[in-house]
């Protein structure tokens, strides 16, 4: 997959592309051990933070292990409910072949954020197999810290810290002040749509096919296309 977003980087929607694949890549640390089937691998028994965030009560634990159980199907990590994606968790569980699979979040999540540079840095050398470097140790540091430090629950609110720290405590490549408007004025959507998202008529604007937007939606038809259609099926999986 990835190997395919750099070397057919050269579509309109080619760095958008980049973004969408980047997303997929880092999932398969975060959600490694779940399947995207319904699959007895993601039963999800006896699941308990063993870390000291003091942020998950046990209530969460009993939510997952009482509820979700019998209402939720074992698709993806869906039965896990959010303990895959919060960086600063510890914690375990038995899955459907009463395993007991012992996570820690932010180790995962670091060595995701290693592999998305190296792949970032082949993407813009424009070669899928350059030999590359990793991260400054200093700025591992940095992201292992703020992986387990900030214990906040919100994403909204991690992210918001992220951005402040790149733009006022910088990485070794400098400040950066960083913005992306997920929704509302100054989106993506409203920068492609403008007044229509008001009004029941759009009228036709030429800089439509050009904009983010629509470029963002093009890339993700695209990863959809190959991975369903050309790369899954080499290794025998029929999705849809």
């Amino acid at each position: 997959m990835v190997r395919e977003t750099i070397v057919d980087q050269d579509r309109p929607y080619g760095l958008h592309r980049l973004g969408v694949a980047m997303h997929v890549y880092a999932d398969t640390w975060s959600h490694q051990g779940f399947a995207g089937v319904l699959h007895t691998i993601n039963r999800v028994s006896y699941a308990r933070e063993t870390g000291d965030s003091g942020v998950f009560s046990s209530g969460l634990a009993s939510f997952i292990n009482e509820v979700l159980n019998r209402t939720v199907p074992p698709l993806g990590h869906a039965r896990a409910n959010v303990l895959p994606d919060i960086p600063f968790l510890e914690w375990q569980y038995r899955n459907g072949h009463r395993e007991l699979i012992v996570r820690n979040n932010a180790e995962q999540f670091c060595q995701a954020a290693e592999w998305m540079y190296r792949a970032m840095k082949r993407y813009l050398l424009r070669d899928p197999f350059a030999e590359v470097g990793g991260i400054e140790q200093q700025d591992m540091d940095k992201i292992r810290n703020l992986f387990t430090g900030l214990k906040e629950r919100s994403g909204s609110k991690r992210h918001a810290a992220w951005i402040r720290t790149i733009a006022e405590n910088p990485f070794s490549f400098g400040a950066e002040e960083v913005a992306y408007p997920g929704k509302g004025p100054g989106s993506w959507k409203e920068q492609a749509l403008g007044s229509a998202l008001d009004q029941p008529l759009y009228r036709w604007d030429p800089g439509f096919l050009k904009s983010n937007w629509k470029l963002f939606h093009d890339a993700l038809q695209a990863h959809r296309l190959y991975v369903i259609n050309d790369l899954l099926p080499r290794y025998g999986i029929c999705a849809a």
